[in-house]
């Protein structure tokens, strides 16, 4: 499942220059500019309410600087105003919170802050899931109930188990392929992840190939759909997004009784609405998409991090692959009749699995590293936050992001450790243990349900590539990716790319 499915990263990138304008139309620009400006300098300050960013441009408020460098926008800010303050973007003003403490507040507080209609507002205008099916009583009291249930730990062997054997074709048959060749690291590593989850969900027959080039363009483009921007700005994502749900569809329609037994176990879920509920297969198949989308969104951009960044160090993939060897050489011991195939990576897999605790821990730390989320809550009645008054209907936006660079909750933040979560971590913050140190899941009813899914696929990925491809930067290119905060939401995507040398491994 996706890492932090609906916690939104909902600020645009807007465009850098704009069209040259007449000098009559400046002058009146730049004078309805300064008499904003200057309204907004003598306004009376209300010292019962949060702390406001002023902001020289009116409407776009300081829109530019939280799309260029998110983390030094929000750190500054909090020095300056406190971890709590308000701020106008694009026309909306919105309350931000970076304490986790306030943070685990808000998120406690599930009957002054609500996530239920921002969840299903974000179905409606970003999924195009109308109100009357995504608000009607057999969604909301057995469908949402039934998902959540599967995926709980107790209920996941099924799904995982089909995710490894899935991935263990795609990535014995990439490395086999792409043998002694030099690569983008992308096309090495987020394929196979697609293909493995999208096959477990949704069955062997899912169509991957014809459904991989709409969901990357709806994707790409998802923040400035959550962003509420016009539709007619939006028309490539949102023609991708139908065409997506076309071949969900067609997939459904050609679906055999007999076939159905077969098909993951969300489609099997979601088909049982089409009986109880009497969903049209378009119905279903927009479920389906979005739940494709929750899967894959973050977790297959968390498996490509966790790669690129360790081949940046000096170490490269060297102490996880002896991990993984030893676990495997372990297994054999153990196992001396069996041959190594699915049976290892499924043990690996199971719950009472200790193994690899290096690879978890560098999942954990790619996660933090990694994460840009934002938990949105709805104020429903009065309310006082961290000694504020909020207003019934208001916004507040948790950016959990900073604390997850916070150099006094975890040393030396901006080094990628994958050794860093190998002891449990006690961080301490103004003298106060902080429990939410890492919340790249998010929190409270809005944290990511399918996170237990993602360690486990993530931890599967690592483990199937490690014993069968051996991966290293190719020397002979000088290329390394950047995080992209302008894009995306959750598991950033990377501006760039790392070029690898794959071989299949001899085992």
């Amino acid at each position: 499942m996706s890492v932090n499915a609906l916690n939104i990263k909902f600020i645009p990138m807007l465009p850098t220059s704009v069209g040259t304008l007449q000098q009559p139309s400046l002058v009146i620009g730049l004078l309805i500019v300064g008499l904003c400006w200057l309204s907004r300098v003598y306004r009376p300050v209300d010292t019962s309410r949060p702390p406001l960013l002023r902001h020289w441009i009116p409407w776009l408020g300081p829109a530019f600087e939280v799309g260029k460098d998110p983390d030094g926008f929000f750190t500054s800010t909090s020095k300056r105003l406190g971890p709590i303050f308000r701020v106008e973007l694009l026309g909306q003003e919105r309350i931000f919170v970076t304490s986790p403490s306030m943070i685990s507040t808000v998120y406690r507080d599930s009957q002054s802050y609500d996530f239920n209609e921002i969840r299903l507002d974000i179905g409606e205008q970003v999924f195009s899931i109308s109100a009357t099916f995504g608000r009607q009583p057999y969604m909301v009291d057995h469908f949402m109930p039934a998902m959540h249930r599967m995926i709980l730990p107790s209920n996941l062997k099924p799904i995982i188990t089909a995710y490894i054997d899935n991935a263990y074709d795609c990535i014995r048959s990439s490395a086999a392929e792409l043998h002694g060749s030099s690569v983008p690291l992308m096309s090495l590593i987020i394929p196979p992840a697609y293909h493995a989850a999208a096959h477990a969900a949704f069955g062997p027959g899912f169509p991957v190939g014809d459904s991989f080039p709409f969901f990357r363009t709806f994707d790409h483009s998802f923040h400035l759909l959550a962003a509420n921007l016009p539709r007619w700005l939006l028309s490539e994502p949102l023609d991708a997004w139908e065409k997506l749900v076309d071949v969900v569809e067609s997939y459904i329609d050609h679906m055999a009784e007999d076939d159905a037994e077969e098909a993951g176990a969300l489609v099997r879920l979601t088909l049982q609405g089409r009986e109880a509920a009497e969903w049209t297969n378009r119905e279903v198949a927009s479920l389906l998409s979005s739940l494709l989308w929750a899967l894959q969104a973050n977790a297959v951009f968390a498996a490509y991090w966790l790669f690129a960044l360790q081949l940046q160090q000096s170490e490269g993939l060297a102490p996880l692959i002896a991990e993984v060897d030893n676990a495997r050489r372990l297994w054999q011991d153990t196992h001396p009749s069996t041959s190594l195939g699915r049976e290892f990576f499924k043990f690996l897999g199971s719950s009472s699995s200790n193994a690899l605790p290096l690879v978890t821990s560098a999942i954990r730390e790619t996660l933090r590293y990694t994460s840009q989320s934002y938990s949105i809550r709805r104020v429903m009645k009065p309310v006082q936050l961290g000694g504020y008054d909020l207003r019934v209907g208001e916004e507040v936006v948790c950016a959990t992001r900073q604390a997850h660079i916070d150099d006094e909750i975890h040393p030396n933040a901006a080094a990628f450790d994958i050794r860093r979560y190998l002891e449990a971590p006690k961080p301490i913050k103004d003298g106060r243990l902080v429990a939410n140190h890492s919340m790249a899941f998010g929190g409270g009813v809005s944290m990511c349900a399918g996170r237990h899914f993602a360690m486990a696929e993530l931890k599967m990925f690592v483990a199937v590539m490690l014993t069968y491809a051996t991966v290293e930067a190719d020397p002979s290119s000088s290329s390394r990716p950047e995080i992209q905060w302008e894009r995306k939401q959750g598991i950033m995507q990377p501006k760039g790319d790392l070029k690898v040398i794959v071989r299949k491994r001899q085992l």
